[in-house]
């Protein structure tokens, strides 16, 4: 290699060495969605599960402790963003009043802080709880006052916002009349009244969670018959937060509360570098239709939609929106990445 060639190698590495200091993260949000869970309601003619309503699974806590052991890859070691050991005021976590999204957030901080990362007794070699495991507090408040993590907290209003702006449109008009000639098939095979489109929402998830299972179908519904229900519920939960007039009243109070908290870091008004909010499919669907970038499919369980704040020097900050690890690319941002200037003036945030 040539005297030359080297030099021109040396100032690629510090270049790119430069770069890579200067992406500082120094702030992130997540908005996770709970993991896997038993149905919301029974369908009355086929399985009747007897562990509770909507609980976390096993499984689902095994989703959430992955998630939260991948994310401390991310935060503690390769961004330093948290320290190694939990420490009081640099994290706090928020999830609705729901023992799923509850357990969903123990289990991902169980991740995060793992067994052996907690505190030991004063000079002791005796940690302070069994495997020196370490307690992490989770906030919440009543599901009904929950206007931040629930968009449909006041149920009547989302309602009326249905009405305006989903029912009345060619699109679900069209998709109802398609399915109608089957709805006294699926009420008298499933034991539910279906006499509109939005019933579907429900018995298409118990049908998914049924089958993912492997219990058998209600007699008179075949194999086509449950998948054509599972999409149509879908559809009919995707479509309800199309609408940019709902992602606005439904997602924009979460938003507001991201962006204060994302501009006070870039102040250093704050101690805080980490949130995590556990909440529902329907927070994210929300906050997607928020920022302008609706949702095609309904989020997986343990889904997370990530905002992160980067320092890229002389006081210039870029925010980055990922969701399930895809760059989600917002309108009036640059590319990949939204300096924070432009995120704030998402809505007015």
């Amino acid at each position: 290699m040539s005297l030359k060639s080297n030099i021109l190698f040396i100032l690629l590495i510090l270049t790119t060495t430069t770069a890579i200091a200067q992406d500082n993260l120094i702030f992130a949000i997540d908005v996770i969605r709970h993991g896997d869970r038993t149905p919301i309601k029974n369908i009355p003619k086929a399985h009747q599960w007897t562990t509770g309503s909507g609980q976390l699974t096993a499984t689902g806590m095994q989703q959430e402790y992955k998630l939260g052991s991948k994310l401390r890859k991310i935060y503690v070691d390769q961004y330093h963003l948290l320290p190694a050991h939990y420490e009081t005021k640099t994290l706090y976590v928020r999830s609705t009043d729901a023992d799923r999204t509850l357990m969903s957030a123990q289990s991902f901080l169980m991740g995060l802080y793992p067994l052996g990362t907690g505190p030991y007794l004063p000079d002791s070699t005796d940690a302070a709880l069994p495997s020196a495991a370490q307690p992490i507090p989770i906030h919440t408040i009543k599901e009904e006052n929950d206007s931040l993590l629930i968009p449909k907290t006041d149920k009547a209003k989302f309602k009326n916002l249905l009405k305006q702006y989903v029912f009345s449109t060619a699109e679900w008009k069209t998709k109802n009349e398609e399915l109608k000639p089957h709805y006294d098939k699926w009420s008298q095979a499933t034991g539910i009244n279906i006499t509109d489109l939005y019933q579907l929402k429900s018995l298409s998830d118990t049908l998914y969670i049924d089958q993912l299972y492997h219990y058998p179908l209600p007699v008179g519904l075949s194999d086509e018959d449950a998948q054509t229900i599972i999409n149509a519920g879908r559809w009919v939960f995707v479509t309800t937060f199309k609408s940019p007039e709902i992602g606005r009243i439904t997602g924009n109070e979460l938003l507001k509360v991201i962006a204060k908290n994302l501009r006070k870091a870039s102040q250093q008004k704050t101690s805080l570098k980490y949130i995590l909010f556990s909440a529902h499919d329907s927070t994210l669907l929300s906050q997607l239709s928020a920022l302008g970038v609706p949702a095609s499919t309904t989020p997986p369980y343990a889904s997370d939609l990530n905002f992160s704040l980067f320092d890229t020097g002389n006081q210039h900050y870029i925010v980055k929106i990922k969701y399930n690890d895809q760059d989600v690319l917002i309108p009036g941002c640059d590319n990949k990445t939204c300096t924070l200037e432009q995120f704030l003036g998402l809505g007015n945030l």
